[in-house]
């Protein structure tokens, strides 16, 4: 399988980064500093972990030459 370029960068490179947002949009609710509710904060924890894991089996994908990117 291929994994997509998107503006010039692969797919998982952007999965990445947006995984790194939300955690830290997820510590900053956990550390009150943006009031968010509770039900929120389950929410993207759970899309974090859902990105995670996509973001980790492309990564396992590309080292074992499963995947290669367009």
């Amino acid at each position: 399988m291929k994994i997509p370029l998107i503006v010039g960068l692969p797919l998982h490179l952007w999965l990445g980064i947006l995984l790194l947002i939300l955690v830290i949009f997820q510590i900053a609710v956990a550390k009150k500093i943006l009031p968010v509710s509770f039900r929120w904060h389950r929410i993207m924890g759970y899309v974090i972990l859902l990105l995670a894991l996509v973001h980790g089996t492309m990564a396992m994908g590309l080292n074992s030459g499963v995947l290669v990117i367009r």
